[in-house]
């Protein structure tokens, strides 16, 4: 199979970006091979179903032409493929149905976390509950789940800096950045 190699930088990636990391080899692709859809938007169809380390990026030029996404988490290591045309999910290891995703399956009560005024302030949060997916030194990820189980934003707090955002991931949109 022809690949036209998308190395990212390992990093942890952010909604709506891809933190610090960058995307190599993608001016080798004339104007008739350009993909519908690019290395960052592949990414954030990816990052809408799980969090970690981007390992690596790769675009497919073969057959149905596909990026393949591997992510490494807190505790599993995921591949996706992506239809470069449609941005539609072609696989997925490990299945998420198969094995529960303890990732996000653990409500939290975030009243006593330093973001959680902001983010009241900036999202009616009345029938959403609160799931934490990352607390580590560095930063603390949650999403507000609705409840039929649904994703509705997630939040990234950067601890040292005190930066949040909050991303609305039904529209893709980030509703705030900014020091709290």
């Amino acid at each position: 199979m022809k690949k036209l190699g998308m190395k990212l930088i390992a990093g942890t990636a952010i909604a709506g970006g891809i933190g610090g990391a960058s995307v190599v080899g993608a001016s080798a692709l004339n104007a008739t091979e350009e993909p519908k859809i690019s290395a960052e938007e592949a990414l954030q169809e990816v990052f809408a179903k799980v969090e970690g380390t981007v390992q690596e990026v790769e675009l497919s030029l073969e057959d149905n032409r596909f990026y393949e996404v591997e992510v490494e988490s807190s505790s599993r290591e995921y591949e996706f493929m992506i239809d470069a045309a449609s941005g539609e999910f072609l696989t997925q290891a490990p299945d998420e149905e198969a094995v529960p995703d303890e990732e996000f399956s653990r409500p939290v009560d975030a009243a006593n976390y330093a973001e959680y005024a902001t983010i009241e302030t900036k999202v009616t949060t009345d029938s959403l509950t609160y799931h934490l997916a990352t607390d580590n030194p560095g930063n603390r990820i949650l999403f507000l789940v609705n409840e039929s189980g649904e994703k509705q934003f997630k939040t990234i707090f950067l601890k040292h800096s005190q930066e949040l955002e909050i991303i609305d991931l039904d529209s893709g949109k980030r509703i705030y950045q900014g020091k709290i």
